[in-house]
């Protein structure tokens, strides 16, 4: 079974202390040994007040101390001890140095391996009285101070530890706690519920990570929203050329309108929209999954044009639209598929006449800047107040904002923009100088030109 991340971040936290206490009790019991044997060496030189005495009196007899290693210093030294085994150990560990800490007496030592005590007369150091360091505690009660003290020293360790686990666990469940209540909003979204509330944090990362699950929400739940607002829309669009055609075909089965020739042109028209409408829903989905073939070619950009004025020639000539090529090579090529781009150019010129006012202006003109075409189309009018952006949105419909005649699905720019993504262009709207809607596109241009 995995472990929690309370309980990792517990003992984590726990055997870091623990470190930190072995560290601490390394060093303090380093330098407790060091201190105390130097202690109880001091202590050692305290309890040879008469020897110093001694010394003392032989040093003023010549007001000189006798030659190094005499019998008299020796006597001295020894003199005053009882004849114990231990007082005839610790005299011959006494050494004896003069004021300039030469040796007088004794085996020979460095003097960083000596505890020393002044000797003074007349409140002037004459010479020093020392002893080796003492490299272990000695047995009896030093011994068992040190011991106490290291085992002191462990309960206040076990006790420490125990606390230090007890902050552990508490504080990594402080810690945890924003995370398990991001965990349980991410699963309320896991099952569509995208009112949340978040926890509030003082962790920076914590509050970064909160706040990207709020924007999460808001993003899911503006998405769903979209999708309902997306199939609500189609519903309607499939639902008005059904219903027409639901109409007629009840009509024509009660009698009440005859089967001629100007009934079957009028389902026909009917069952034409659906399939158009059908047909462009089938390029978005396709847009959607990335599932768009394109036949990646060199485009001459003014034949293009051409052949799809050619194709609405009609059309146009009906509502007395005037184009405009104001292209001044005829050597740009796109990167384009040619199918692909002729579907782009017959939206493009069918909204604009179904939206243009009557003997409007139609323009279109590019430029090569580096490796990229800017090309753009834009008419006379009339203009848009609203958001450019929002006549890419699928079913978005600008005719109360145009004032134009109402017509189409609203699908030809979403269709539009969906196909230039494609083929790793942009497209955007803005005013034309013109009077009108301005359609603008950054399009790759072909490596070779023909």
């Amino acid at each position: 079974m995995p472990i929690s991340l309370r309980s990792k971040l517990a003992i984590a936290f726990t055997t870091a202390s623990l470190c930190l206490l072995g560290m601490v009790y390394a060093l303090t019991q380093q330098g407790f040994d060091r201190g105390f044997l130097e202690f109880v060496g001091k202590q050692q030189l305290r309890n040879a007040d008469e020897v110093e005495q001694r010394l003392v009196n032989l040093y003023q007899q010549a007001n000189a101390w006798p030659p190094a290693h005499s019998d008299a210093l020796r006597r001295a030294i020894s003199g005053g001890l009882r004849d114990s085994e231990n007082e005839r150990r610790r005299s011959r560990r006494l050494l004896l140095l003069d004021a300039d800490q030469v040796l007088l007496l004794g085996p020979k030592r460095k003097p960083k391996h000596l505890v020393t005590q002044a000797i003074t007369l007349n409140n002037q150091t004459i010479g020093y009285l020392a002893i080796p360091r003492i490299q272990a505690i000695p047995a009896g009660l030093e011994q068992l101070f040190a011991a106490q003290q290291r085992r002191s020293f462990a309960i206040t360790a076990a006790v420490a530890s125990i606390a230090a686990f007890g902050f552990a666990w508490w504080f990594s469940g402080y810690f945890i706690a924003p995370i398990r209540a991001l965990s349980r909003n991410i699963n309320l979204l896991n099952q569509g519920k995208h009112d949340l509330t978040l926890p509030t944090t003082n962790t920076r990362e914590l509050k970064n990570l909160a706040s990207d699950v709020a924007q999460l929400a808001a993003t899911l739940k503006a998405h769903e929203q979209a999708q309902q607002q997306w199939l609500a829309d189609i519903a309607h669009e499939l639902r008005t050329p059904l219903t027409v055609l639901q109409g007629e075909a009840e009509a024509l089965q009660d009698g009440i309108r005859p089967l001629d020739q100007s009934a079957i042109s009028s389902l026909l028209e009917e069952i034409n929209h659906l399939h158009f409408l059908v047909n462009d829903l089938n390029d978005l989905a396709q847009a959607d999954i990335s599932a768009i073939t394109l036949n990646l070619q060199a485009c001459n950009l003014v034949e293009a044009i051409d052949s799809a004025i050619q194709r609405q020639a009609s059309a146009l000539q009906a509502k007395g639209l005037g184009v405009v090529i104001a292209i001044d090579s005829n050597n740009l090529c796109l990167q384009a598929d040619p199918q692909r781009l002729a579907q782009i150019l017959d939206n493009l010129i069918s909204n604009c006449i179904r939206y243009c006012e009557a003997e409007a202006t139609i323009r279109f003109s590019a430029k090569l800047t580096d490796d990229t075409i800017e090309w753009c189309l834009e008419d006379s009018g009339p203009g848009f107040a609203g958001d450019y952006e929002r006549l890419f949105e699928r079913l978005y419909r600008a005719d109360s904002s145009r004032q134009r005649i109402s017509g189409g699905a609203g699908l030809g720019l979403a269709i539009v923009r969906s196909l230039v993504a494609a083929h790793e262009g942009q497209v955007h709207a803005d005013s034309s100088t013109l009077g009108g809607l301005n359609v603008v596109f950054s399009w790759p241009a072909a490596k070779v030109s023909l």
